[in-house]
C-alpha cells in the first residue's frame, strides 16, 4: 500500500486508460451508428418520400377530376381536358409564389 501511495502517477495512468476506452468506444459506436443509418435508414426515408410524392400527385388528380366534374365538365371530353390542364397551370403558379416567398 505505500508503495501505491509514493507513486502519484498510477492514478493518473488509471484515469488515462479509462478515458482512452471510453474514447474509443464512444467513436466506434458512432461509426457504428453512422453504417447502420446509411444502410438501413437512409433507403427507407427515400422509399417513403417517394411513395408520398405518388399519393401526392394522386391526390391532386382526384382534386382536379371533382372541381372539373363539378363544374359542369364530364370526364373524357375536351373541356375536362382543358379545366383539368388550367388547374395545373394554376396550381404550378401558386406553389411558385409560395416558394418565391419563403425565399425573400
Amino acid at each position: 500500500m505505500k508503495r501505491l501511495r509514493s507513486n502519484p502517477t498510477w492514478g493518473w495512468k488509471l484515469i488515462s486508460d479509462i478515458y482512452d476506452t471510453v474514447h474509443i468506444a464512444l467513436w466506434s459506436i458512432l461509426i457504428a451508428a453512422i453504417i447502420f443509418f446509411c444502410l438501413f435508414t437512409l433507403p427507407k426515408i427515400w422509399q417513403v418520400q417517394a411513395q408520398l410524392e405518388v399519393q401526392r400527385i394522386q391526390e391532386i388528380a382526384a382534386e382536379n377530376r371533382r372541381y372539373c366534374e363539378k363544374w359542369g365538365f364530364p370526364v373524357g371530353t375536351d373541356k375536362h381536358t382543358a379545366c383539368t390542364l388550367d388547374l395545373q397551370e394554376l396550381r404550378a403558379k401558386i406553389e411558385q409564389r409560395a416558394f418565391d416567398s419563403v425565399l425573400w
